[in-house]
């Protein structure tokens, strides 16, 4: 049974959030972050890809502006203090090198000095058909042991001093191995208020639902109202994921938790002693 996950007890209140794509953080763990920030931490959060490909009759140029628009508003939303862009083409990060997206993630982590870090769970791949999130998790995963280390360089000329989390939070599509939940009830409308702000990725996904629906009925006239519909596909996504995972809670967030924090002061203890 998963234990209830809490806002760590830490003088240093910041957290690194990795995602692959514009809308990730809110859909999977929308309602823990805004927990966070109503608990006085400070929130950055690095977006891998560009999302240039995440749309519905628009070009890839107006795609790119319209995402990035749309993700600084939400991310404003939720009160995130920082956002790290990489750029990267999005649906293409499985030939990008996971060596030098490491030394991407390296550097900011370097440079933003979190307690906590959270990404996807890189041991839950089983249950992830997106190449990018794969890719994210890994190379996340990897930084935050390798950005400890002084012969393990970041990107770009200047170095940064070696910087270690000592928490890790991993959520994923369906965490493999659960150690944690978070109870995410009352901080669940913000967070769903906040992720119907991402108006061209929602109306994107309405989009797949609209061409599925074709392929059983065979019938080639879309006749729902694709922008009414994605109106609707925040609050009932981010509810249908949250529900009856934990019975004790209305709504919970999953993770696989690593925390340090226990050992470190074990040693502390014994260093003084």
């Amino acid at each position: 049974m998963p234990k209830r996950l809490k806002p760590p007890t830490s003088k240093n209140k910041r957290a690194l959030v990795a995602i692959a794509h514009a809308d990730d953080l809110l859909l999977f763990i929308g309602g823990t972050i805004t927990a966070l920030v109503a608990n006085g931490w400070q929130i950055a959060v690095v977006r891998a890809t560009d999302d240039r490909w995440d749309s519905y009759k628009l070009t890839q140029s107006q795609s790119i502006a319209a995402n990035k628009a749309e993700f600084d508003q939400a991310m404003k939303a939720l009160g995130v203090v920082e956002i790290f862009e990489l750029g990267l083409a999005t649906d293409q990060l499985g030939d990008f090198s996971e060596v030098a997206l490491r030394m991407e993630f390296i550097k900011i982590i370097r440079q933003f000095k979190p307690y906590l870090s959270i990404t996807f769970d890189p041991d839950s791949y089983l249950y992830e058909d997106n190449e990018d999130h794969k890719k994210v998790a890994i190379a996340m995963a990897e930084a935050n042991w390798a950005s400890g280390f002084d012969k393990h360089p970041n990107a770009g000329d200047k170095q940064y001093p070696p910087y270690l989390p000592v928490a890790k939070w991993y959520f994923g599509r369906q965490v493999a191995k659960p150690t944690h939940y978070f109870d995410v009830t009352k901080h669940l409308p913000k967070a769903i208020a906040a992720a119907k702000l991402h108006k061209t990725m929602l109306t994107n996904m309405a989009y797949q639902v609209e061409l599925k629906r074709q392929t059983i009925e065979d019938d080639s006239n879309i006749t729902i109202d694709i922008e009414q519909l994605s109106n609707k596909f925040a609050d009932k996504i981010m509810k249908s994921n949250r529900i009856n995972q934990v019975k004790s809670v209305e709504y919970a967030e999953i993770f696989r938790v690593i925390d340090d924090s226990e050992q470190i002061l074990k040693l502390t203890k014994e260093r003084k002693s």
